[in-house]
């Protein structure tokens, strides 16, 4: 038993922390300065698309998909709707898996990570989105205000990012 126990140890050795609520911060701001950048307005931040968002990242994790229609069917405005969120008239919805780690090497039963941090994570799932063409569009779509951004990590330390914008319906 204590060997077991020290293996694990040695197995988590120097794994960062992961504060998920501040790497969402980072996702949202790292967004902001790319929609800044092209002459975009900044996206306001909004708990209760977080909130949708993680939801979305906790269910992909525990089920094992990367979709933006899980598997009961339900569209990103759809889950909108259900919860409540009715006052958009425009959704865009962003999601990545990236991991917890970049490599895994093994040498004479000893395994040792190369652990990613919370700027790696960030950085290489901007990247992953903006060299991609329908994620870099809704990023930098021009009526999108408010957004929210939800992080889980899965048991196999993949990490589901997802990322809601909304455009306000229009007042009469």
């Amino acid at each position: 038993m204590r060997i077991g126990l020290l293996f694990l140890l040695l197995l988590q050795a120097g794994k960062p922390e992961i504060r998920i609520p501040d790497l969402e911060r980072q996702i949202h701001e790292s967004i902001n300065v790319e929609r800044k950048a092209n002459d975009r307005s900044a996206l306001e931040w909004d708990d209760r698309l977080a909130a949708l968002a993680r939801t979305h990242s906790e269910d992909m994790a525990t089920r094992g998909y990367l979709k933006h229609v899980n598997p009961e069917g339900l569209t990103p405005m759809k889950r909108l709707n259900e919860a409540g969120y009715t006052t958009c008239r425009l959704v865009g919805e962003n999601i990545f898996q990236n991991n917890l780690y970049s490599s895994v090497t093994t040498e004479k039963k000893r395994t040792t990570y190369d652990w990613n941090s919370m700027e790696k994570i960030s950085a290489t799932t901007m990247k992953g989105w903006m060299d991609s063409a329908l994620p870099r569009e809704q990023i930098l779509e021009m009526d999108y205000t408010r957004e929210g951004i939800g992080i889980a990590v899965a048991t196999d330390d993949k990490v589901y990012i997802t990322a809601i914008a909304c455009a306000l319906m229009k007042e009469d």
